[in-house]
Parts: C-alpha cells; structure tokens; sequence
C-alpha cells in the first residue's frame, strides 16, 4: 500500500477539536479514506486580550489506490 499525507490548517472559535473537525470534514469533501490525523501545531489567536479562536495544522494520511488509468 501507498500512502499520502497532506498538510491542513483548521480554525475554529469553538475549541481545538472543532479545529481539527472541521479540516478533516473539509478535506473529506474532496479526499477519500483519510483514516489518520495527526496535529502538528496549535494555536491560540488572541483579540483584546481574549483568545478569539483555535488554529490547528494537522497532517492528514490517506491511501492512494491502486488502480492504474488507461
């Protein structure tokens, strides 16, 4: 088997799971199969004084198929 990882970035004001949710849900649009997520970074964005909002980078792997393209 082949694999691919590919590098994301999720935001969310919720919480840094909902981050991490959300760009895999998005990815999942448009990539079949992802089956493992591992965060690189986490990131607090900080507005007044307050956190405002989560920012996650993840690593995204899925496999590549098989099958060749005549």
């Amino acid at each position: 088997m082949v694999e691919k990882t590919i590098e994301l970035t999720g935001l969310s004001s919720t919480s840094i799971e909902d981050a991490v949710s959300l760009a895999v849900s998005r990815a999942a649009v448009t990539v079949s199969g992802i089956y493992e997520v591992q965060v690189s970074d986490i990131t607090a964005v900080v507005e007044d004084g307050v956190i405002a909002r989560w920012k996650v980078k993840i690593k995204a792997t899925f496999p590549i198929k098989d099958s060749i393209h005549e």
